[in-house]
């Protein structure tokens, strides 16, 4: 039974990892317009299938494939920031837009179902896929614990990702430059950084974490235009973390996973499915703001 449960604790650390990333793209967003992101699944979504058009159908390598998907999410993330979200507030998020937070919500979910409506367009997208692995191989044994090689580079880009986010928010002008506008957009713009850009930058970076996560989980997972909805176990991951912190929903993500798992082997499957929401109502009730939830974005 031991032996069960560290393999179940070890895909949760895989599963989490996942979960932590596209958590990750929607703490950015929401740190830096105040604004929850509905359109996160859909850009995991959209990030899985550039990357099996990169792949199969441009034959790049898995490397310059990871930088492609990156880059056109980007793309499409800032996109979406500049030509709708500012089109909708007309003040370039003002700091007394409170009113137009609401519109800005309503068109992330439009994002959503316009990514997902144009990927079923798509001739190739109408069969059930699954992108080839990042890394593949003999499975690999630590103790008891079996873990694919796939799993390894999850939890390896995972590592990467974070510690890169580390070094840009603590290191780099434009990184503390986000900070700044996050924190005091006001502030941010009298001492001269252009609030208007940095809004722009955490969008197309959000975007991009997605669609990291979503080459990830697409070998995992079967790919379907539907397969976006693992953003609401994202959600729970953020909630539990705490919505205000990177770190946070990182270390919620994987709890997450690992607490599904041990769920799944210790009580039934069908409980793994309700665990999540679990979680949040009890988060909701005991500790609002979540576990990390004083960490400030300064503090990753």
């Amino acid at each position: 039974m031991s032996d069960l449960l560290l393999q179940a604790a070890a895909s949760g650390i895989v599963t989490g990892c996942v979960y932590a990333l596209v958590a990750l793209s929607l703490v950015i967003v929401y740190k830096s317009t105040d604004v929850v992101n509905f359109a996160g699944g859909e850009l995991l979504m959209l990030g899985g299938y550039t990357g099996l058009l990169a792949l199969i159908y441009f034959e790049l390598s898995y490397p310059l494939m990871f930088v492609a998907v990156i880059v056109a999410m980007y793309v499409v993330g800032a996109a979406f920031e500049r030509i709708t979200l500012s089109t909708i507030t007309g003040r370039r998020y003002s700091k007394k837009a409170e009113a137009d937070l609401v519109p800005m919500v309503v068109a992330t979910i439009g994002l959503g179902y316009l990514l997902k409506g144009a990927v079923r367009v798509v001739p190739y997208t109408e069969e059930v896929r699954r992108l080839p692995p990042l890394l593949a191989g003999p499975p690999v044994f630590i103790g008891d614990v079996i873990l694919q090689q796939q799993d390894l580079a999850i939890i390896a880009v995972t590592i990467v990702v974070m510690a890169g986010l580390t070094v840009f928010f603590g290191f780099t002008r434009t990184g503390k430059a986000l900070r700044a506008t996050s924190q005091n957009p006001r502030a941010a713009a009298l001492i001269g950084i252009p609030v208007q850009s940095m809004r722009m930058i955490a969008w197309g970076l959000a975007a991009g974490l997605a669609g990291i996560a979503g080459i990830l989980l697409s070998p995992k997972l079967l790919m379907t235009p539907d397969m976006g909805n693992v953003v609401m176990l994202a959600f729970a991951a953020a909630i539990i973390g705490g919505f205000s912190s990177l770190v946070g929903c990182v270390i919620g993500g994987i709890a997450l996973g690992v607490l599904q798992n041990l769920v799944g082997v210790l009580i039934s499957p069908q409980a793994m499915a309700v665990t999540p929401f679990f979680m949040i109502m009890m988060i909701l009730v005991l500790r609002p703001q979540g576990l990390f939830g004083e960490l400030a974005f300064k503090k990753v």
